[in-house]
């Protein structure tokens, strides 16, 4: 599976939300937002805009272990220095539980559940809860 996979189902996953909610938000994918932190363009999987506010998305998927560690501690950089507030989802049984507790402990990183090519959350829809607030949707009544 690619990566494009997963980031077209989290796509799915949001649009579908934002269209059953009448939420409005728009959807880009891979739009360039600032610089990585080698100097290079920087690429983003998912940019959401509602309201005049954005949110960046970082989509990963590791099925299997390999260099996922790298991966996700350089996204984790790149997000931390991206000029829009970005968070990474991920999922797959390839990323090590050090590696999910840091991204989880560093409240940039969401994890969720990658089955049958959807995303699913449970108990608690987490990363649209952190969608609305990030927009400044009023959550508090949605879920």
């Amino acid at each position: 599976m690619s990566g494009n996979t997963f980031r077209d189902a989290v796509k799915d996953y949001i649009e579908s939300w934002s269209k059953n909610n009448n939420l409005n938000i728009d959807i880009e994918i891979e739009k360039v937002v600032g610089y990585r932190f080698v100097g290079s363009l920087r690429k983003v999987d998912i940019v959401l805009h509602k309201n005049g506010k954005f949110l960046g998305i970082e989509c990963k998927y590791q099925e299997v272990e390999g260099t996922a560690y790298q991966k996700l501690i350089y996204t984790l950089d790149d997000c931390k220095n991206t000029p829009i507030p970005c968070i990474i989802v991920f999922s797959g049984n390839g990323i090590k539980h050090d590696v999910k507790s840091k991204l989880i402990t560093s409240g940039i990183g969401i994890e969720v559940n990658f089955i049958n090519g959807k995303i699913v959350e449970r108990p608690f829809p987490v990363l649209l809860q952190r969608i609305a607030i990030e927009l400044g949707i009023n959550w508090l009544k949605m879920f």
